[in-house]
């Protein structure tokens, strides 16, 4: 007992602390980007969450912010960029629509993760209404299609928008540079990413 209570976190890895209420079970963390930006130090890291606590490791081999998300069985949390440091997450749902909250000292990646998550909201919800409205709708097939296929290209415009006047506010973020690699890996290639890197 005295050895254990004495034992130091190995220094080949940086600790996540977290908290997740009312939930019990395995959780994973998650890379929101194709994995060769992990260099091969991650794939998928598992904790179970007892008595609303749980813990990651994330190698010391990262030394810059990277991009995750967690999940459970059935559900993810939206993406969020953590630092290379010992640091705290609280979730409050596993949920696209919601981002866990991160407390870390000295850090202002996570105030400017929320900045831009903040901006996209009001973009975000508008595309989810649209889509919801169609699950209950009477329209024909044909209907659904393009009123489908208008929300997303004007929630794809308004996402490119955002993100390049972020990068523009912002130009030496990795939240930044991050939310750029995303809408790449999401959209494809655009002028406005294009553009939007110009920034950084």
């Amino acid at each position: 007992v005295l050895i254990s209570c004495n034992k130091t976190e190995s220094q080949d890895f940086y600790v996540i602390n977290g908290e997740y209420k009312n939930y019990e079970g395995d959780i994973y963390l998650v890379p929101a980007v194709d994995t060769l930006y992990y260099s091969n130090n991650f794939k998928i890291d598992t904790a179970t969450v007892v008595d609303g606590k749980f813990r990651f490791k994330l190698s010391t081999k990262f030394e810059t912010p990277l991009p995750f998300r967690i999940a459970n069985g059935s559900s993810i949390t939206d993406q969020f960029v953590i630092e290379s440091k010992d640091q705290l997450i609280k979730i409050e749902e596993i949920n696209s629509m919601i981002k866990p909250s991160i407390f870390c000292e000295n850090s202002t990646v996570h105030n400017e993760d929320v900045a831009l998550w903040e901006r996209r909201q009001p973009s975000r919800e508008e595309f989810r209404t649209t889509m919801n409205s169609l699950n209950n709708s009477e329209f024909s097939n044909d209907s659904i299609q393009k009123i489908s296929d208008g929300a997303q290209e004007i929630f794809k415009e308004n996402t490119l928008m955002i993100i390049k006047e972020f990068s523009k506010d912002y130009p030496k973020s990795y939240v930044s540079f991050w939310y750029l690699a995303m809408s790449q890996m999401y959209f494809g290639y655009t002028i406005e990413i294009e553009s939007a890197y110009q920034n950084l």
